[in-house]
């Protein structure tokens, strides 16, 4: 994975065409397949890709910087998440305004291009509202005609987002999957100065082109609208967490230790979140970092899975 996916998640190193999508709601079987630019109202377009037939419809929430196409990249023998799932059920993805594709197609092979490209939606100013990014979404997916309920899954800051979603939208969510995201748990068990490391997470300078308007968010604001929001609805969740830590940069930061302080907290931190709920499971992913999703798409695709036949219970 390039320099950016790694990093992506604010230093936690330690850390086209137009598309009128219109599917039949009544009927998630019907469904075909679509990749392309979505109207969401007002001129503006969203980039949309969603296959397979089948229900509930799986939602994929990119982490920060990464725009929707990192569910299709795998770094191991086994299929990438959003291929994978396409062939039991719906799936979606899409790139958030101000994402970064990082992804390229070699010989029908989706790899890792080693650079960063723009995303395929249209760009909005920054810093965003993230209640704002979650009624964007489901504009989006009414608009493109796919219907709920959905099934929502989270990589890292698109955990929480996810999280929001599903409090604010409850009747159309029918399970949440968290891939080794930052919950509210984590802000509240580390220092003022270790959550700061991620409380503001931007794009380096010199990663995306000057003229574009690069994604950036307060994770204060997420969480608190999170923890806003109320409780989630009662739907089965799973939450995925990296079995091992990202490497320390060479050499380390002044403020290694405040660093260590927060990669060590993370997991526990999920730990909690998933105490917290009446029917959560918490899984660690042996031999994994922060990107599961593309070291290990099985336990990813496992994960939904289970929680796609808890739901249908």
């Amino acid at each position: 994975m390039s320099g950016l996916g790694r990093a992506v998640i604010a230093g936690l190193v330690v850390g086209s065409m137009l598309c009128a999508c219109g599917t039949d709601a009544s009927d998630p079987d019907s469904a075909s397949d679509v990749a392309g630019r979505v109207e969401v109202g007002e001129g503006r377009h969203l980039y949309l890709d969603c296959r397979g037939e089948g229900s509930p419809t799986v939602v994929l929430q990119s982490g920060f910087g990464n725009a929707g196409d990192i569910w299709e990249l795998s770094e191991t023998d086994s299929p990438a998440v959003q291929p994978a799932l396409a062939e039991t059920t719906r799936v979606c993805a899409y790139d958030r305004p101000g994402s970064l594709v990082t992804t390229t197609v070699d010989d029908g092979k989706v790899s890792d291009s080693g650079r960063t490209e723009p995303a395929r939606s249209d760009q909005v100013p920054m810093p965003r509202d993230p209640a704002e990014v979650v009624a964007e979404l489901h504009e989006l997916l009414d608009a493109a005609g796919e219907a709920g309920p959905y099934l929502l899954v989270g990589h890292s800051m698109g955990g929480p987002l996810q999280a929001l979603f599903a409090a604010t939208y409850p009747d159309e969510t029918a399970g949440l999957v968290l891939v080794d995201a930052p919950m509210p748990e984590l802000r509240d068990s580390v220092t003022p100065d270790q959550w700061e490391l991620i409380a503001h997470p931007k794009l380096a300078p010199g990663t995306y082109p000057e003229e574009y308007i690069a994604e950036s968010y307060s994770m204060d604001m997420l969480l608190d609208e999170v923890e806003a929001a109320g409780p989630l609805p009662s739907v089965p969740v799973a939450v995925l967490v990296r079995g091992r830590e990202e490497p320390m940069p060479d050499p380390p930061p002044e403020n290694a230790d405040d660093y260590q302080a927060l990669a060590d907290a993370w997991p526990r931190a999920q730990a909690a979140f998933a105490a917290s709920l009446p029917d959560a499971e918490l899984t660690t992913v042996p031999g994994t970092t922060h990107h599961i999703q593309n070291q290990r798409p099985d336990a990813v695709v496992d994960a939904v899975d289970k929680v796609r036949n808890r739901a249908k219970g």
